[in-house]
């Protein structure tokens, strides 16, 4: 996989075709031809943890790699002009069905996401949920299944990446 802070991820000035960048930082490339500067910052991912009446939990188990056949809580990239709760709902409807009213922000950790020979550092966002009961839940996009269960029973270790698995131990710490 590629390092995402390499200066070979990007070889050519987007903005004059100039190679190559210079490193100022380890996020931070510096054309020597036209001094255009290259941050390279996080993607943004949303993730719910959604919760019914019950206090039962809906998991989905992923489709694709990264992390195939691994249960998530709902969720993916945020689309550019996205907010991040608006990104978290739609996500949710895509890979479940469930359309969300109102999501709370529980915590925010950083991530690697490896896809297509590249790894792209990610700053995942975490909310919750709350749904009288799962009706209506259907499998969506990239989702080879759903889970329901109790959310007393999920154990961080099983969720796909360790930014899900801090922030499930983050709720169930109660600093959420």
């Amino acid at each position: 996989m590629a390092d995402p802070t390499s200066s070979a991820v990007l070889q050519f000035c987007p903005r004059c075709g100039a190679e190559p960048f210079a490193r100022k930082a380890a996020n931070h490339l510096v054309c020597a031809a036209c001094s255009f500067e290259w941050y390279i910052n996080p993607a943004v991912a949303a993730a719910c943890f959604i919760f019914d009446d019950r206090n039962q939990i809906l998991l989905i188990r992923r489709q694709k790699d990264p992390g195939k056949g691994l249960l998530a809580p709902p969720g993916g990239f945020i689309d550019v002009g996205e907010t991040a709760e608006a990104g978290a709902r739609r996500e949710v409807q895509e890979e479940t069905g469930l359309s969300l009213e109102a999501v709370k922000f529980l915590c925010s950790q950083p991530n690697t996401y490896a896809y297509g020979g590249y790894t792209y550092n990610v700053l995942d966002l975490f909310f919750t949920a709350r749904v009288p009961a799962f009706r209506g839940v259907k499998t969506g996009e990239d989702v080879s299944g759903l889970v329901v269960q109790s959310a007393a029973e999920v154990d961080p270790a099983v969720l796909a990446f360790p930014s899900m698995q801090a922030a499930w131990r983050h709720h169930l710490s109660g600093r959420g």
